[in-house]
């Protein structure tokens, strides 16, 4: 039996075993301006103006809700169904645990004849939505209709499933019930208003009914959800995540105009002329929004679990397309790594490489940097408990392999390039080097000249030729092999000349210079007197 005050709780399953919760507000019957016709007979709102009974809101003194049939002498205009409409509805006003405890009735039929007190327990026993604890008698009060059930009570008590009390006046009830638990007709405090309890009971069934809704939308929404394919491509997966967000977010909002509802009827309800009938609807109304705010929190549990869900989806499968793109394009930076071999037969041409060869490197060190990040979110990806690390770690794993191979070939081919730049520094300064030889040899150029030559060859490694070929051919390549051959042989042909020359020059600068004896002129010219001749004059 469903009441307006109670929010079930359930349970249900996806095709993965994932539990879930949600929640049913459930109300067999609705009061007057919210409710529906029956099928047969007038509709619930219709039956609870004639008071044919009444669920005032009062105890027993075990703390057991009380049903009252009042002696209004209209009871034998209740049909069946209609009995049984009203009956559900009357039941369903106290909380599930007072009802869980069992009812106490009370027939008041102390205007009436005996036969209408039969009539009622007849009803009663055939249906009842609820457990009976007790049943009491008001017995009719004319000395005829007295002594009738005097006889008759001792009869029919054994007939019926449930207890049943005869009372001849009302201060027996009082043993069973204190007096402000029940209404003026029975003797009572309770200042019961049933025109107001009706108003109150239509608010109240609007907002149950509101709540119902509500269950059912959140129901219905996280079955959708629960069910929904996750795709595949993260695009649709960040699309399905933004729609059921949007979805979460709107009932968010619905749940949140609901409590400001309840809070508002709450305030209604809570007036300073309070009867203890009213009172009662305030502790629904509580129980309600108690139930409503569990139903609130329950739910953002259940969306938080599923958005945490769907997001590490939604990172796992953005990892795996990132890491396809990078898997790929490193791969073809490792294909066109292995296809550049060319290393270039003139200085020109391996400058022209070696700028190709940066432009690559700072092509695929940015997709390196992006692959870098692919697997840094791998490995934080990993530290999700919903994660398959083992999946993830060799996808990470196959990145780092090709990156490390993609940086070896690069760093080969750098090495590769500077070393036939060298070679060809070498080689140019090697063609320059013999060509000022070859002046210095067809021209007059001293040992001076030679030994500058010489000393000029260390500058690019030559101090002889079979050692410059050595050095040479270990970093010439199969390009490069004749070029380095024809100018090994060049250098060490000007060498072997220039070493000619400089030995030549040597010798020459090594043998003595003759004297020369120089004649006066006057003695060429003017012979000498004889000495006897001065010697005469």
């Amino acid at each position: 039996m469903g009441r307006p005050d109670e929010i079930k709780p359930g349970l249900v399953q996806d095709h993965h075993a994932t539990e879930i919760l949600y929640f049913r507000i459930s109300s067999e019957a609705e009061c007057d301006g919210c409710g529906s016709e029956g099928d047969d007979g007038r509709s619930v709102g219709e039956l609870l103006l004639p008071q044919y009974a009444l669920a005032t809101g009062g105890l027993a003194k075990d703390h057991r809700p009380l049903i009252t049939f009042p002696d209004n002498n209209n009871f034998h205009l209740l049909s069946a169904s209609e009995y049984r409409r009203l009956l559900l509805y009357l039941t369903s006003v106290p909380s599930l645990l007072e009802a869980e405890m069992g009812f106490h009735i009370i027939i008041d039929r102390r205007k009436d004849r005996w036969n209408s007190i039969k009539a009622v327990l007849i009803r009663i026993s055939e249906f009842f939505p609820g457990v009976i604890h007790s049943v009491y008698v008001l017995r009719p009060a004319s000395f005829l209709q007295k002594a009738l059930s005097e006889v008759s009570s001792k009869l029919f008590k054994e007939e019926f499933r449930f207890r049943v009390l005869v009372c001849s006046c009302i201060e027996e009830l009082y043993e069973h019930f204190d007096r402000s638990q029940l209404t003026p007709d029975l003797g009572g405090e309770l200042q019961y208003s049933h025109s107001e309890w009706i108003q109150q009971r239509i608010a109240l069934e609007k907002f149950s009914t509101l709540m119902k809704d509500i269950s059912s939308k959140l129901d219905e929404f996280m079955h959708a959800i629960v069910d929904c394919d996750m795709g595949n491509d993260p695009t649709q997966t960040k699309e399905l995540l933004d729609c059921q967000e949007t979805r979460y977010k709107a009932l968010k909002t619905e749940l949140a105009a609901a409590t400001t509802q309840g809070e508002e009827l709450l305030t209604q309800v809570r007036k300073p002329n309070l009867t203890y009938n009213i009172i009662s609807h305030v502790a629904a109304v509580e129980r309600l929004l108690v139930q409503l705010e569990e139903t609130e929190r329950q739910f953002d549990n259940f969306w938080q679990k599923h958005s945490t869900k769907l997001n590490h989806w939604l990172k796992f499968r953005t990892f795996l397309l990132n890491f396809k793109q990078m898997q790929a394009t490193l791969d073809n930076h490792l294909k066109a790594a292995c296809d550049m071999t060319e290393v270039g037969e003139t200085a020109v041409r391996v400058e022209s490489l070696i700028q190709e060869a940066n432009d690559f490197e700072k092509l695929c060190n940015c997709d390196l940097d992006t692959a870098s990040s692919v697997i840094d979110d791998g490995e934080k990806l990993m530290k999700d408990p919903l994660s398959s690390v083992d999946h993830i770690e060799s996808k990470c794993e196959e990145l780092r392999r090709t990156s490390a191979l993609l940086i070896d070939k690069i760093q080969k081919r750098n090495l590769l390039l500077t070393k036939a730049r060298e070679l060809m520094d070498r080689i140019d300064k090697a063609n320059e080097w013999c060509a000022t030889g070859v002046e210095i040899l067809a021209g007059e150029g001293g040992l001076i000249a030679v030994d500058k030559l010489l000393e000029d060859a260390k500058s690019f490694g030559l101090t002889a030729p079979e050692p410059f070929r050595d050095m040479l051919l270990q970093t010439a390549t199969q390009e490069t092999r004749a070029l380095v051959a024809q100018v090994a042989q060049r250098v060490e042909d000007v060498w072997l000349m220039v070493s000619v020359k400089r030995a030549s020059l040597q010798r020459a600068a090594a043998k003595p210079a003759r004297p020369v004896q120089s004649v006066p002129p006057q003695s060429a010219s003017v012979p000498p007197q004889p000495e006897q001749n001065s010697i005469l004059l």
